[in-house]
C-alpha cells in the first residue's frame, strides 16, 4: 500500500481566492495525463427573496470585463438549487499573478464601481439586492475532471 502524500499548502490573502485547483483531463488509451493548474476566486451571496430575477437578469445582462484581461479562463454564476436566494461567482486564472492584475486594473474598478451606485436600465444597483456584501469562501479541489 502506498502512502499518502499531501499536497503542499499555498497561502492565501484575506480576498476570495482559493487555492489553486489541479485539473486532469482524462487520457487516451495511449496519451499521459495532462494536469493544468488554476487560481480560482469564489465570492458568495446571498439575495433578498424579492431581487433573485433582478439579480440575475443583471448578471446576464452585465458587460463583463474579464475577457479582455490576460490569464482569465472562464467566469460562472452559480444558483444553488436548495437554497433559495444563495448565488456563487466562481472565476477562473491561469495563476495569482494575472487575478492580481485584474484586481489593480481599470476594468476591475469599472466593473465593481457600478456594483454600489445606482443600477443601470432602471435595474437596482447590486448591493440592494443582496442581504449582506458578498462573502468569500475558500475551497481546494480533491480532483477536476475535464
Amino acid at each position: 500500500m502506498q502512502a499518502c502524500t499531501r499536497a503542499p499548502t499555498v497561502s492565501r490573502p484575506a480576498c476570495a481566492t482559493a487555492r489553486p485547483v489541479l485539473v486532469r483531463s482524462a487520457p487516451a488509451a495511449h496519451e499521459a495525463t495532462t494536469q493544468k493548474s488554476y487560481h480560482v476566486v469564489m465570492n458568495v451571496f446571498q439575495v433578498k427573496p424579492d431581487s433573485s430575477q433582478d439579480f440575475e437578469d443583471m448578471w446576464r445582462s452585465r458587460e463583463s470585463r474579464l475577457k479582455q484581461m490576460p490569464g482569465f479562463v472562464r467566469f460562472a454564476m452559480l444558483r444553488c438549487e436548495n437554497k433559495p436566494g444563495k448565488y456563487i461567482s466562481q472565476t477562473y486564472w491561469a495563476d495569482k499573478e494575472s487575478f492580481e492584475n485584474w484586481t489593480k486594473s481599470s476594468q476591475f474598478q469599472a466593473s465593481h464601481s457600478s456594483n454600489n451606485s445606482s443600477g443601470q436600465g432602471g435595474r437596482p444597483a447590486t448591493m440592494t439586492m443582496l442581504e449582506a456584501p458578498p462573502s468569500p469562501e475558500f475551497y481546494s479541489a480533491v480532483t477536476v475532471t475535464e
